[in-house]
């Protein structure tokens, strides 16, 4: 027993030295060590120390050790005038998670700024425990500041507490500024009173307000919400159609239903491809699985490249209607998007699939395609260059090497290398004349290469 006092006089004296090199020391050794609780008091009150690695230092062992009282020491910080000490008590409360809910609980009755209070309940509604959901309710009946009623039903609906949703419902009709907070804090809930509310109040003339309840439509409606939606396409416009298709679409997935592929879906789909938010792009290319519009594939050929999952949607689409998009994508070539590497992969995989589809393309196409190519040789992204200059000899040899120059110019040395992979068994003046330029390269590797090309060609002519 002498020997665990002395032990933690030791500690205590360690932690209260004045060399900060051996506090921090001491502070990460004992991050995963018991410590009684004078010694977590002692560590605590570090988090005011004025060097920050101490802070630091103990900031760490008060999120990563376990003793169940660290929560109790540390939540009296959350009134400290200073911002960062508040803030570093409630980034440490969080990070211990369900640990801090009983220490939370029993501090805000205590407490009298309504700051503090909203603090308190913010961190209890990220930490996601339904344990204080009544503690909760009681302050949203009971307090009668806006921020701390805020707090209460954003946090009530992290929590999804159903238990809440009645207390939470009469909010939306007390002050407007509530009204989007009550319609996201019911939709996370998810029950069918929330539903029922949302669908109500679904007529409100806030194009924000009617955003929020159609998200959160599509995450708790049913077979009925989804035909009310539906109802809606001719109705809404503008950026309402972007979480309508997304809501529509969870709501097919989820209840098994059939999206009517009309004119109006059409539009909507069309409208979300050219102009949303990646988020809201991706979900328009999954209906576009269905269609075999012309129109909505060259629409998704420019978004094409923008997300790996947009991508894998597209691809199959994009590879039963070869023909279809080979004829058209020197339109996307030539608008030099940032997604250009992406759609020269694709025009490789098409190729590798049928080479053959080039064939259905009439002179002036074929043109176009080599014209956007040959311009995209001088692309500022290395990979993009020389994927054009292996197209060109792919689809056209006579226009490829017209831009030999060009492509022996690359200032991509790897580039260089892979062009005389490209030309080394082409017998053509133009070639020759390359690699002799190309064995006076500025890099050895290169000019290393072409000396070899050539002499190997000299000993097969001769």
């Amino acid at each position: 027993m002498n020997q665990e006092t002395n032990t933690d006089q030791n500690l205590l004296k360690m932690l209260s030295s004045d060399d900060a090199v051996l506090r921090t020391e001491a502070l990460y050794n004992l991050t995963f060590e018991e410590v009684d609780n004078e010694v977590v008091k002692t560590i605590t009150e570090l988090i005011l120390a004025d060097d920050k690695a101490i802070r630091n230092a103990a900031s760490n062992f008060l999120i990563q050790n376990n003793n169940p009282t660290i929560p109790f020491a540390v939540v009296d910080y959350i009134g400290s005038p200073e911002i960062s000490i508040r803030n570093l008590a409630g980034e440490i409360l969080l990070k211990k998670g369900t640990n801090s809910v009983d220490a939370i609980c029993a501090k805000v009755p205590t407490l009298k700024e309504d700051d503090d209070i909203k603090f308190l309940v913010d961190i209890l509604g990220l930490i996601g425990d339904k344990c204080p959901e009544d503690l909760i309710i009681d302050i949203l009946t009971t307090n009668q500041n806006e921020n701390v009623i805020v707090a209460c039903i954003e946090a009530l609906g992290n929590i999804y507490s159903e238990k809440a949703i009645e207390t939470i419902i009469p909010f939306f009709d007390k002050a407007e500024v509530l009204r989007p907070v009550v319609i996201e804090a019911t939709g996370k809930i998810r029950t069918l009173k929330s539903l029922k509310f949302i669908t109500e109040k679904f007529k409100s003339d806030d194009d924000l307000l009617k955003f929020t309840m159609i998200e959160s439509m599509g995450e708790i409606g049913d077979e009925e919400t989804f035909y009310f939606l539906l109802s809606q396409i001719d109705i809404l416009n503008g950026a309402l159609i972007w979480p309508l298709l997304e809501a529509i679409y969870k709501l097919k997935i989820k209840h098994d239903l059939e999206v009517p592929f009309d004119e109006r879906i059409k539009k909507c789909v069309l409208d979300t491809i050219i102009n949303a938010e990646p988020r809201y792009q991706i979900v328009a290319a999954h209906l576009v699985t269905v269609f075999d519009d012309p129109e909505i594939l060259y629409a998704c050929l420019s978004i094409y490249g923008l997300d790996s999952e947009l991508n894998e949607v597209l691809f199959d689409k994009f590879m039963e209607n070869k023909g279809l998009i080979v004829s058209k994508l020197y339109t996307v070539i030539d608008n030099n998007n940032n997604y250009l590497s992406a759609i020269l992969d694709l025009l490789q995989n098409i190729l590798s699939y049928d080479s053959e589809c080039l064939t259905s393309l009439g002179e002036l196409e074929r043109r176009r395609l080599t014209e956007s190519l040959s311009q995209s040789l001088t692309n500022s992204d290395e990979g993009v260059r020389i994927a054009a200059a292996e197209l060109l000899f792919r689809i056209d040899t006579e226009t490829a090497l017209l831009f030999l120059d060009t492509m022996i110019s690359d200032e991509n040395f790897w580039n260089r290398i892979r062009l005389l992979d490209m030309i080394s068994e082409m017998d053509r003046p133009e070639v020759i004349e390359a690699l002799e330029k190309l064995s006076q390269d500025s890099e050895e590797m290169v000019s290393d290469k072409a000396k070899e090309i050539a002499l190997r060609k000299q000993y097969l002519t001769n």
